[in-house]
């Protein structure tokens, strides 16, 4: 595989990590949302429904998290392939 192959199938996972940022922000509203219906339903909801959409919006931080360290380190893998393809 070429270098420039390299750097268009990387560069092509890189924006498919951006897609994944959006939906998980997207994710976090939709939560958000579900649990104000939730609030409203139950006129302020119970205690551990509460909690399950905290645990929610902490699994898709970690989600966000690790795409973000992951993007950063196809950005570098990016930039090394391109050193050495000059």
């Amino acid at each position: 595989m070429s270098t420039a192959q390299i750097v268009a199938q990387l560069s092509a996972a890189s924006q498919k990590l951006d897609e994944v940022e959006q939906k998980v922000r997207a994710a976090v509203e939709e939560t958000n949302a579900a649990q104000g219906l939730v609030s409203s339903a139950l006129e302020g909801g119970s205690g551990q429904l509460v909690a399950m959409f905290d645990r929610i919006r902490e699994a898709l931080g970690q989600v966000s998290s690790v795409s973000g360290v992951t993007k950063e380190q196809v950005q570098a893998t990016i930039a090394k392939a391109q050193a050495l393809g000059n």
